[in-house]
């Protein structure tokens, strides 16, 4: 109200200053005072005038709000997993990033906004009020996730032209595999580190290397599952002598288990916590799973 009193009011004279007082405030009027301070002519000394004002209030919704609170949409996105369900950490992270991404294009699209969000055993829907937002935010999961792709339309009606109008459906299909995972890659077994910019960042447990790979390489027709993160097993250091075998303890059933150092690509001390997991009778020591979090993050 003050920023709209301040542009309509006209000062004639000069050294004016103009406050404003709310006297009464109901729902859809307010009346505000008014009050002038200074000379309304060069020869008169100051003085002040009031003006009582009456403000009525109509209230209204923009178009973009009236779309939203209509249900509007224009595309519905659909994410789902291939053969598994989405845990909730995963439901969690894509409901943020696609919120992210929606709230950075409002300023360039005014139907920028999610009327629905479903969540279910089979994943997550969002219905998105545009056709261009949700095809935006199914690009950047694609890439981020390496994720398959559909898309579907559907007739839905016509518009006062007599144009026939049609809802798009996409559906983005996440791998079987996600962040801490274990796969094979040309039958060698790897840990996930990273996934993300259509890239998948891998450490080989046989040849303790870190290696990128790609959907275009040839080595990625060769990738199968191995199992989920939950596989690996946590390990204390017990006894460490050097050139001496290292005495490992299951910090689940407390056996002990001998490895040879030269699987550690680390410093090892005894008394210190690592990680491993068993292919085909063979213990292989995981890289800092700290470092798993702070790629993936």
């Amino acid at each position: 109200m003050e920023f709209i009193l301040q542009n309509e009011i006209k000062i004639l004279g000069e050294d004016v200053t103009i406050s404003l007082e709310e006297e009464k405030r109901l729902d859809r009027v307010s009346n505000i005072l008014i009050v002038a301070s200074g000379k309304s002519h060069e020869t008169l000394p100051p003085h002040d005038e009031e003006y009582p004002v009456e403000i009525r209030f109509n209230y209204g919704t923009c178009e973009t709000c009236g779309m939203m609170s209509g249900g509007y949409y224009e595309a519905i996105l659909q994410i789902r997993a291939d053969n598994r369900q989405l845990s909730d950490e995963e439901k969690m992270q894509l409901t943020e990033k696609v919120r992210d991404m929606t709230i950075a294009r409002y300023k360039a699209d005014d139907k920028a906004f999610i009327t629905t969000i479903q969540d279910d055993k089979y994943g997550l829907d969002f219905y998105i009020g545009s056709e261009h937002l949700c095809k935006y935010i199914a690009d950047e999961l694609e890439l981020q996730y390496l994720a398959e792709r559909k898309e579907n339309y559907s007739l839905v009606g016509e518009d006062k032209a007599g144009n026939k109008k049609y809802r798009i459906t996409i559906l983005i299909k996440l791998p079987h595999f996600s962040v801490g995972d274990f796969i094979s890659i040309d039958d060698e077994p790897c840990q996930i580190l990273a996934m993300g910019r259509n890239t998948l960042t891998c450490f080989a447990l046989k040849r303790r290397e870190r290696f990128s790979i790609n959907p275009k390489s040839s080595k990625w027709r060769t990738l199968e599952f191995l199992a989920p993160v939950s596989a690996r097993h946590e390990f204390m250091i017990v006894t460490y002598v050097y050139g001496q075998p290292v005495t490992l303890m299951d910090a689940k059933n407390y056996e002990t288990v001998d490895v040879e150092e030269s699987i550690f690509d680390f410093e090892i001390t005894a008394g210190i916590t690592v990680y491993g997991v068993r292919f085909d009778d063979t213990l292989y020591i995981l890289p800092n799973q700290e470092e798993i979090e702070i790629v993936q993050s």
